[in-house]
């Protein structure tokens, strides 16, 4: 009895290991059909603290007074929206009364701000109904007199009552005239870029305003605010926080607070809207500490990166739900990703590079592949161990970020991808970290926590190259880009030939004949653009059958002239000039 006891204990022990090695995720790269837009990779940009007057800096090399340093470490790190004038700034804002002063950034400078650093703008308007004709005005003057394509108008922040409004979080008639005129703005030609955000949400925990928003305001609206910090203000440091501190933080981001209520608002959103055509807009997340007594500057630890590449992971991997999320904030106000000091020294923060190793997942036409299974073990009680995205680009590469928040374990994950590549081979593997979980970059020393290469010893490829182990250093946030072979791409090429598509593209009387000799399991989309690859003509999903076919993009509603033909699909990016003669 006592060798089947031990047997038992030892079958149940190895049992135990084994489950709690078993961290995995499975990605669907042939299911990567939504783009993961650049305002996911956004910053709110509060006229709040030293963050505009930091940035404003004649003495510095600049431009138009605004500091070169940070419009190139924006342009680096991949900053993708920048929402201003708040925040809860904006709702006494006078956006006219001071458009381009001397020695500040009002409207003018901000949409130059955008327009260098490649950020899109979110403007922010006034809440109450009475606003309704100076927001429309603030849009109209940036759009006609800035000559500026605006999306995003939000009205309002926060109106049920964190701003001094107090709508109590449900729908009220008495702003809905904002809505009015800013739908017939949107209707104009020089307004058909803009999306109108409803700022909304409510108390955590109160989802009922949802469906009032949906009910009332319709059509009117293109997204909805919804704002979640870590919000430890008072009682955490962020330049010396515990490791009790710490595990607080993680298990907020990953289960019971942040975690829970973004999943709870996305399955909201999606009874009403399962189309998903209105978007979240989470233009105010992070985590919110103790400051450095410099206004709302903090210390910027592994902590906080190890925190940002998990809220990203969650973003990512709900790319068609979320319109905005954006980081609060940009420069020297709680979780940014620039510091400055008074001095004008600037650093780049632990978040920084978090965002600029994540910048793959939304560039070149980056999709999110979906998750179909998912298995992180528990640690420090109810902590998941950390979470995962990925995404697939126009060359068929595979972005993988993985987050570890175990200040002790290093974690093996296995990430397996459904895909008809023919075989993937590292292209690269990066990794975030540091040597303590508060460790961070400070004014003129040499940088702690950035991007460094990740050892060969902590991933392998198996199943051609379908499946990928990872060791996660601890307390890190990991990216490893995986391709296809390299013989599949000729970016400048006519035709694109391997082992298994080979396209041809011509114009014809009729149309733009696209022709294939060999077959293709998952379809491909085939676009017609203008020449300046911006307007699309057509576009088409086609699959091909085994054997030489060919098929016409119709093209009746152009002229003679030149054309642009688009092929993309898995494993799969072709772009070429076509003339078409009628």
């Amino acid at each position: 009895m006592r060798h089947k006891k031990t047997a038992i204990f030892l079958f149940v022990f190895s049992v135990v290991l084994s489950g709690y090695a078993q961290n995995s995720v499975t990605f669907d790269v042939n299911g990567a059909t939504a783009v993961v837009q650049h305002e996911v990779f956004g910053l709110l940009m509060e006229r709040l603290g030293r963050q505009w007057s930091a940035i404003y800096d004649p003495s510095k090399p600049n431009t138009n007074g605004m500091r070169n340093d940070v419009i190139e470490g924006f342009k680096e790190c991949g900053v993708g929206c920048a929402q201003w004038p708040g925040g809860c700034a904006a709702n006494g804002y006078n956006w006219s009364s001071a458009k381009n002063p001397s020695n500040d950034v009002g409207v003018d400078r901000f949409i130059e701000f955008c327009k260098l650093t490649g950020a899109e703008a979110c403007i922010v308007g006034k809440p109450n109904a009475n606003d309704a004709a100076s927001n429309e005005a603030f849009a109209k003057y940036v759009i006609e007199d800035l000559d500026y394509p605006l999306k995003w108008f939000k009205v309002g922040n926060e109106i049920w009552g964190g701003c001094g409004t107090n709508y109590t979080g449900g729908y009220s008639s008495a702003f809905s005239a904002n809505y009015d005129r800013l739908k017939n703005l949107r209707e104009t030609e020089n307004g058909k870029n803009l999306k109108i955000i409803a700022a909304a949400n409510s108390s955590e925990g109160n989802y009922s305003w949802i469906s009032g928003y949906y009910d009332n305001l319709g059509e009117k609206m293109d997204g909805i605010e919804y704002h979640d910090y870590i919000y430890h203000p008072d009682n955490i440091s962020s330049s010396n926080p515990s490791e009790s501190n710490y595990w607080q933080i993680m298990r907020e981001i990953l289960s019971s607070d942040f975690a829970a209520h973004f999943k709870t608002i996305v399955s909201e959103m999606d009874k009403k809207d399962p189309q998903k055509r209105v978007k979240m807009v989470m233009d105010e997340w992070g985590n919110w500490l103790q400051d450095l007594g410099d206004g709302w500057m903090q210390h910027n630890s592994v902590m906080d990166a190890v925190g940002a590449g998990a809220h990203l992971n969650m973003f990512i991997s709900n790319a068609d739900r979320v319109g905005i999320a954006a980081l609060a904030q940009g420069v020297n106000v709680i979780q940014s990703i620039i510091n400055i000091n008074q001095s004008g020294v600037m650093v780049k923060t632990t978040s920084f590079y978090v965002f600029k190793m994540y910048k793959p997942h939304h560039t070149d036409n980056a999709k999110f592949a979906p998750i179909t299974a998912s298995n992180f073990n528990n640690v420090n009680g109810n902590v998941p161990s950390g979470n995962a995205a990925a995404t697939v680009d126009d060359n068929g590469i595979v972005n993988i970020s993985i987050t570890n928040v175990d200040l002790a374990s290093t974690h093996d994950v296995t990430v397996t991808l459904t895909s008809d590549a023919e075989k993937y081979t590292v292209k690269s593997a990066e990794v975030v970290t540091g040597p303590a979980l508060n460790s961070g970059n400070d004014f003129g020393k040499d940088e702690v926590v950035n991007i460094k290469t990740l050892d060969e010893s902590n991933y392998s490829l198996e199943d051609e190259g379908k499946t990928l182990k990872v060791t996660m250093p601890t307390k890190s946030v990991v990216m490893v880009r995986l391709q296809p072979p390299t013989s599949t791409y000729r970016q400048h090429g006519n035709m694109l030939n391997n082992s298994v598509d080979a396209f041809s593209i011509k114009a014809g009387p009729q149309g733009t004949i696209i022709t294939s000799s060999a077959s293709r399991k998952t379809p491909v989309t085939i676009s017609l653009y203008s020449v300046d690859g911006r307007v699309l003509l057509d576009k088409v999903s086609k699959t091909f059958e085994a054997g030489s076919n060919s098929f016409v993009l119709k093209n009746n509603t152009t002229g003679a002239g030149v054309y642009l033909v688009k092929i993309n699909g898995t494993g799969i990016n072709l772009t070429k000039q076509v003339i078409v003669s009628r």
